[in-house]
This record gives structure tokens, sequence and C-alpha cells, in this order.
């Protein structure tokens, strides 16, 4: 999740959960529990990673 929080998919998401007041592990354990829930959505779908265009 660290270097996911550096990535331009996930650093806005990370950012966000920083403004709302959450400390920097936190929000770290809210992006680590996101990606895995999108892992496993990919894995159960059987489908690719489509990040969203910004």
């Amino acid at each position: 999740a660290m270097s996911a929080s550096r990535t331009k998919a996930w650093k806005g998401y990370y950012e966000e959960q920083r403004a709302r007041g959450f400390s920097t592990t936190q929000a770290l354990v809210m992006l680590a529990r996101k990606l895995a829930r999108v892992v496993f959505a990919l894995l159960k779908g059987q489908s690719e990673y489509q990040p969203k265009a910004s």
C-alpha cells in the first residue's frame, strides 16, 4: 500500500483519507483494504484491472 499511495491511480484516495484527518498508518491500511477488495473482485470475475481515466 505504501508504493500504491504514490501512484497516480491511488494517490488521490490516500490523500483524501489524510485530508479527512486519518493518520498516515490509518490511511495506508484503508488503501490496503481497498486494494484487497479490488484484487478479489478481479480474481473472482477473471478480468484485468482497468484504471479509471482521470
